[in-house]
């Protein structure tokens, strides 16, 4: 379970923790073909104009995603991101 908890300078902390079944129902719903070609054409769109065009891989395969979240449960209590802003708001992520 990932635990993402937000300290806000004058307010209690918010923790909200985050299952896996609904990062693996979050990358399947990612992964889908529909999904893909909906943010090319949002891509296409929107770089008309530039020269230089943004690069997207295709897709994404969803036995590699799978294997990425199986081999993330094994590293629990690590801290992935800590940030703190100029007026005291810290977000920390942890696995």
């Amino acid at each position: 379970m990932i635990k993402v908890k937000v300290k806000l300078k004058y307010h209690k902390q918010i923790t909200v923790p985050v299952p896996y079944f609904l990062l693996r129902t979050g990358v399947y719903v990612i992964s889908s073909r529909m999904i893909w070609s909906f943010i090319h054409r949002m891509i296409e769109k929107s770089n008309m104009d530039v020269k230089e065009k943004a690069w997207i891989p295709t897709s994404i395969d969803r036995k590699d995603i799978r294997a990425l979240l199986k081999a993330v449960k094994q590293y629990r209590g690590l801290t992935i991101v800590e940030v703190q802003d100029k007026e005291g708001t810290e977000i920390v992520v942890k696995l």
